[in-house]
Formats: structure tokens, C-alpha cells, sequence
């Protein structure tokens, strides 16, 4: 536990003192949840759909992985992790909520590679921090969806009903996106940028909504609270919600998540290797049993 303070949790203290105005949010250190999962390399056996068994790693690199808690850290603890260690990689694993820590820790090479985020989240952090954080494979992701709160069913919808929707400009673009698709409101048809959409550009709101900007992490605590809530699916899954509950599903594929390295890491062997386990029929069969529902990477549907 000492080496995991010195190696994760003490760059990140020195970070925040150096940054904390310009993150523009509490940096309480509490946001994180750490949980480290050191592999045995030595361990027996190997995994016939993965194409490449013959990766070495001379130096002995051990790959640093974060995660948010939930699904994608059982992908790494159950999957990815095992058969990174089968093929001479020893990896850890970081539970991280935040997605800013996240991505500094990765970018400062405290971190080898995340999974959390999608482009349209990543492309926002890289313009924000001036980083080249890359996306190096996607991965299977929960889908974004509607959830009841007071009010049970599409049909029940009243003026003035109170709408949660998770507080991430991205995030927030979508929310607004599934709010229109239903026809409750209607964007700006001038909008240089859907993604980035807020809450003022909404045009047309015939029904009053109240918009509650909430922290996604916060989302399925507020839901009772709200008449309905916007939840991200790794979230919703985290907290023991079907995705069958939901509502109503986000349509665009935009959305699906990847994991996400250093621009000079993208063609590294570990990284080759790593894209590999993911896209092999392996994990794919993992995650049909495992996560039925799921939106699933765009490669898996390439002949």
C-alpha cells in the first residue's frame, strides 16, 4: 500500500496544490477510489484468440492501468489484466472516479492507459489541457439512458418536470440530445456544435423542463428526487439498475468508450497486445455472458 501512496496518490497531491485554480472544481483527494490488483505473470495457461503469444517484454514493464469502479474494472480484474500477465506483462489496476485525475495521471506517465472515456470526452480534455492523449481501442460500454425517478413511464410526462442530466459538457450535449429525439425540447438549428450543446441553446421547451446539471457519479443517489434521470450506463449497472429500466437508449454510437493511452505509446508491443485481447473472440465471448446489452466496439462488426 505504501508503494501504491508514493507511485499514484502522491503525484496526484503535488498536481493539485500545483493546479487547483485551474480545474475549476473541488479537489478533494476523497474522489478517489484506489485499488491496486498486481498480476502473477507466471500464471499457466494461454488464450488460443488472442493472435500474437509470442510478446516479450525484456525490461519488464509493468502495465499501470486505470478504470472507473464497475464493469471496465471487472473487464481488466477478470479479462484483460489475466491475459496481459499470460503473455509476460504484469499489470495494476487503479479505481479511479475522476476523470480528470484519470487522464493527468496518464498523461504524466504515472499511468500506461485508462478506460472511462469517449472521444468526444477525450478530444475536450486534450483541447482543455493541451495534451495528446490517444484512443488506442473501444471497448464494450453500457448504454446512456433515461430512468425513471417520481415519474414512471414516457406517458406520464408533465409540465415542469424536473430532468437530471449529468453535469460533463459532453454528457450534458447528450442528455439534451435524448431530451429532443423524444420531442421535449428542440435545439438551436445553429448550433456550430452538437456536442458541446447547453442548456441555453435550447430553443424550444414546451413543457417548462427543469434542467438539473448533477455530477454523473451523483446521478443514481439524486434519481428519486427527479422525475426522471439521465444515467450513464456504467453508473446504472454499478448500482445494480437493469438497462432494460431504462426509458429510453441514446441512438448515436458517438458515445462508445475506448481506452486511452500516450500518443508514443499507441504502437508499443504491450499496447499491440492489449488491442488484441480486447478485439479477440476470447473477450468477446466474456462479454456476451457477462454484459448482454452492451454497446459493443464497431470493430467486432467488421467481417
Amino acid at each position: 500500500m505504501l508503494t501504491l501512496f508514493n507511485y499514484l496518490i502522491r503525484p496526484l497531491l503535488r498536481f493539485y496544490s500545483a493546479h487547483a485554480q485551474s480545474l475549476n472544481k473541488p479537489l478533494a483527494i476523497s474522489t478517489l477510489l484506489i485499488l491496486s490488483a498486481c498480476s502473477d505473470p507466471t500464471n499457466s495457461g494461454s488464450n488460443p484468440n488472442v493472435q500474437s503469444q509470442n510478446h516479450q517484454n525484456p525490461s519488464g514493464k509493468t502495465i499501470h492501468i486505470a478504470t472507473t469502479a464497475g464493469d471496465f474494472a471487472d473487464f481488466v480484474r477478470d479479462y484483460i489484466g489475466p491475459e496481459l500477465a499470460k503473455n509476460g506483462y504484469p499489470f495494476t489496476l487503479a479505481e479511479i472516479s475522476d476523470g480528470t485525475i484519470q487522464n493527468v495521471s496518464l498523461n504524466d506517465g504515472t499511468l500506461d492507459i485508462n478506460i472511462f472515456q469517449h472521444k468526444p470526452y477525450l478530444d475536450e480534455f486534450n483541447e482543455n489541457y493541451k495534451t495528446t492523449l490517444t484512443p488506442l481501442v473501444q471497448v464494450p460500454t453500457a448504454p446512456y439512458g433515461l430512468y425513471s425517478g417520481k415519474i414512471a413511464s414516457l406517458d406520464q410526462l408533465k409540465k415542469g418536470a424536473k430532468i437530471g442530466i449529468p453535469s460533463n459538457i459532453t454528457n450534458l450535449a447528450r442528455g439534451l440530445w435524448i431530451l429532443e429525439q423524444l420531442g421535449w425540447i428542440q435545439l438551436r438549428a445553429d448550433l456550430p456544435n452538437r456536442f458541446r450543446a447547453i442548456t441555453s441553446d435550447i430553443a424550444s421547451n414546451p413543457y417548462q423542463l427543469q434542467i438539473v446539471e448533477i455530477a454523473g457519479a451523483q446521478m443514481v443517489r439524486a434519481r428519486h428526487d427527479l422525475d426522471f434521470a439521465i444515467i450513464n450506463g456504467n453508473y446504472a449497472v454499478d448500482a445494480g439498475i437493469p438497462l432494460t429500466d431504462a426509458l429510453y437508449i441514446e441512438s448515436s454510437k458517438h458515445f462508445i468508450n475506448w481506452a486511452v493511452v500516450r500518443e508514443d505509446q499507441v504502437t508499443a508491443p504491450w499496447a499491440t497486445l492489449f488491442t488484441e485481447i480486447v478485439n479477440s473472440a476470447g473477450f468477446q465471448k466474456y462479454i456476451a455472458e457477462n454484459f448482454a446489452g452492451y454497446d459493443l466496439p464497431l470493430a467486432w462488426n467488421k467481417p
